[in-house]
């Protein structure tokens, strides 16, 4: 069975997946990066080379070493993920799980969050790391007054993740218009619409049109560029990130949909007691009972049921939420977390997990022998954001908690 990092898989827990619509953000490929493309901090994207919050200030070579073979020469990129503060929702969080310290929380602050995985240590501990790392940046106002007073119009909402309303919002380069703020030029050949007759609404929809037109056109220039190349031993293809909702269709996810040309024989079905299953007990390959004990899985079944309304997600953001596990667990597992080492009065709250559909994004060939094997890997941090030190940049780094549960092998 699959099994969490250190925690042993057990039938006992019935674990409660509670999350709702509007509490989880997913993240799914939008592109590859392009060799014409200049990553920034506030991308968030998978594979490919780490990029620091600032040039001179990197983490402590011990973090960047796999925390079994003692090497960084396998460790590769798996996500990285711009996800600043906001607040007021830091402080309902606080609030919940019994803490009071919000001097370390600032929206304006950059915040990431780096995954590396060693490929040559999978299924040993801290094989998988999670950097925290963390910019200071003035405090002028609070997200709220930034939302109130922004000219442009952008739509920040409290959940940093949710880029689907944020036309501007770097994660995504193509979910608003390119040309945007070439509105300041004058056009001579632009038709006043009051003198012209046209009704206000309808200049409102072809300029909608024309916004849609121009995004579509910079999406068609984008894709026709070459991707982006990188040395396979070090890193995988790296590709960049779209962050919307979570939303659960009227529709039945793919994986409970019945194929259109199955036929059922209802006398097979049809068991009325002729057979006398005691007596004759129905005797199982080992292979196939094995597979029968892991689809008793609830846990692994609810899952499955989730993800497939939305089975492109490479990464669930649930800040201060709780995770959606691969496989049932002995034990809570928020009863087993480390409070950091770093700050010890503090304690850590889930925030994200890696979903299995991005080994298949980031390996070229996927491999059953030689290729990743988790099922997801769970990411918890501290819930005060607390950094102990900052280098001369404003810039620190420490690591976060990682718990992973990985691909059963049976």
């Amino acid at each position: 069975m699959s099994k969490i990092e250190e925690l042993p898989p057990s039938d006992i827990e019935d674990y409660s997946y509670s999350s709702k619509p509007g509490d989880v953000f997913l993240a799914v490929v939008d592109t590859p990066v392009k060799e014409t493309d200049e990553i920034s901090i506030e991308d968030s994207f998978i594979g490919g080379e780490p990029k620091w919050l600032h040039p001179d200030s990197q983490p402590p070579v011990e973090l960047l070493k796999c925390g079994a073979c003692k090497s960084a020469d396998n460790m590769k990129l798996l996500l990285q993920a711009f996800s600043p503060l906001d607040d007021e929702q830091m402080s309902t969080i606080q609030q919940r799980v019994g803490v009071n310290n919000m001097s370390y929380i600032n929206p304006q602050d950059d915040r990431v969050l780096y995954v590396f995985l060693c490929t040559k240590c999978q299924r040993k501990g801290n094989s998988v790391r999670c950097i925290r790392g963390v910019k200071k940046n003035k405090n002028d106002d609070k997200l709220s007054e930034k939302m109130a007073s922004n000219s442009l119009g952008k739509n920040f909402l409290n959940n940093p993740f949710d880029i689907a309303n944020n036309s501007d919002s770097p994660s995504n380069a193509f979910s608003g218009n390119p040309f945007e703020n070439a509105s300041t030029t004058t056009n001579p050949f632009e038709v006043d619409s009051t003198k012209s007759g046209i009704s206000q609404k309808e200049g409102e929809k072809k300029e909608e049109e024309s916004a849609k037109a121009s995004a579509k056109a910079a999406r068609k220039l984008h894709d026709s560029q070459k991707d982006k190349e990188y040395d396979q031993t070090k890193c995988f293809k790296s590709y960049l990130l779209f962050v919307e909702e979570e939303t659960f269709k009227n529709k039945k996810p793919a994986h409970l949909q019945l194929p259109k040309n199955l036929k059922i024989d209802q006398e097979a079905l049809d068991l009325t007691g002729d057979e006398d299953l005691e007596k004759d007990p129905i005797k199982l390959d080992p292979r196939t009972e094995k597979l029968c004990k892991f689809l008793d899985d609830d846990v692994f079944q609810k899952f499955q049921e989730v993800v497939g309304y939305n089975p492109l997600q490479v990464l669930r953001y649930d800040l201060g939420g709780k995770p959606l596990l691969f496989a049932e667990t002995k034990v809570d597992i928020f009863s087993t977390l480390p409070r950091p080492g770093y700050n010890p009065s503090s304690q850590r709250i889930f925030e994200m997990q890696l979903m299995p559909k991005m080994i298949f994004d980031l390996e070229e060939t996927v491999s059953v022998e030689n290729g990743m094997e988790w099922g997801t890997i769970l990411v918890f941090t501290d819930v005060e954001n607390y950094i102990p030190e900052f280098d001369e940049h404003g810039v620190g780094y420490v690591e976060e908690c990682v718990k992973v549960q990985w691909e059963s092998r049976t």
